[in-house]
């Protein structure tokens, strides 16, 4: 699901940039990269669970790696295949776009290896290679201006979520002596720190609306669409945190599942916005 959110990203954030004028490039560069898009994120994913195999013994078993339906050789050969084919696709493009895609590569391989494990630069990583999707759009059709906006909402969007992610595996990253939030600050002050990510999506979601940027129906469907469910999310985890010492992880694997959902309600909203101007 990953790979098709980026993919989204990718069409919405060149659909956004026409806002400064019509299409400067052909079409066929949006589909080239958000296909680019698709294979480097579900490359990133690949090597992810690769990596992770003893952390999702724990956390999660039922993943293909641990439980013994794919072996290790073949899903680093797969996220090696993936990774060459995604980052030569942005050659079809420009260098730009190829240059974009380099960058992307090498970070999420950084990440999978170095990264996450310094504490809280993996979840701002993540983040910003969210928001990078929406540029990369606009670089496909060589305007970005339009899709600055939702690259911003999307990084503080994943961040908060990644940070909900960290919580929900912190028996595993405990295990494996991985210093994510959770483990470093405790669940509760991991949770408090996702609240700001999240506070700032709700407080700023409106302004577009205000500035004259998206229409009305970008603000009815964010606020009832995104803003409400962000709250419902973080009372959902402060009941739970005032019921049990550590914040229960089932609450934070709840909250990150509705996250992931949302991402495509403030998809919609963004989208609705722009069309209904």
């Amino acid at each position: 699901m990953n790979g098709l959110i980026a993919s989204i990203s990718v069409i919405l954030g060149a659909f956004l940039a026409r806002r400064s004028g019509v299409y400067p490039r052909p079409h066929i560069n949006v589909l080239i990269v958000a296909l680019a898009a698709f294979l480097l994120v579900s490359a990133g994913n690949v090597l992810n669970d690769f990596c992770d195999i003893e952390i999702d013994r724990i956390n999660k078993p039922f993943r293909p790696i641990p439980s013994g339906r794919v072996k290790k050789p073949s899903a680093l050969a797969f996220a090696i295949v993936l990774f060459v084919i995604g980052t030569g696709l942005g050659l079809f493009v420009n260098w730009i776009a190829f240059s974009v895609a380099c960058m992307v590569s090498a970070l999420l391989v950084l990440y999978t290896v170095k990264m996450r494990r310094l504490l809280l630069v993996g979840n701002v990583v993540v983040g910003l290679l969210t928001g990078l999707t929406f540029i990369s759009g606009g670089i496909a059709v060589g305007v970005i201006g339009g899709a600055i906006i939702p690259a911003v909402f999307a990084f503080l969007f994943t961040a908060g979520r990644e940070i909900v992610k960290d919580i929900q595996d912190v028996k595993g990253d405990e295990a494996v002596g991985l210093l994510s939030l959770p483990v470093k600050w405790g669940q509760r002050g991991a949770m408090y720190l996702s609240f700001m990510f999240l506070a700032l999506v709700i407080l700023i979601s409106p302004w577009p609306y205000f500035l004259g940027i998206y229409s009305l129906y970008y603000f009815i469907c964010v606020v009832l669409g995104v803003d409400l469910v962000l709250i419902y999310c973080m009372l959902i985890l402060l009941v739970g945190a005032r019921h049990a010492s550590p914040v229960p992880e089932q609450n934070a694997a709840r909250v990150a599942s509705l996250m992931k959902f949302d991402i495509f309600v403030g998809l919609g909203a963004i989208y609705l916005g722009r069309i209904g101007l």
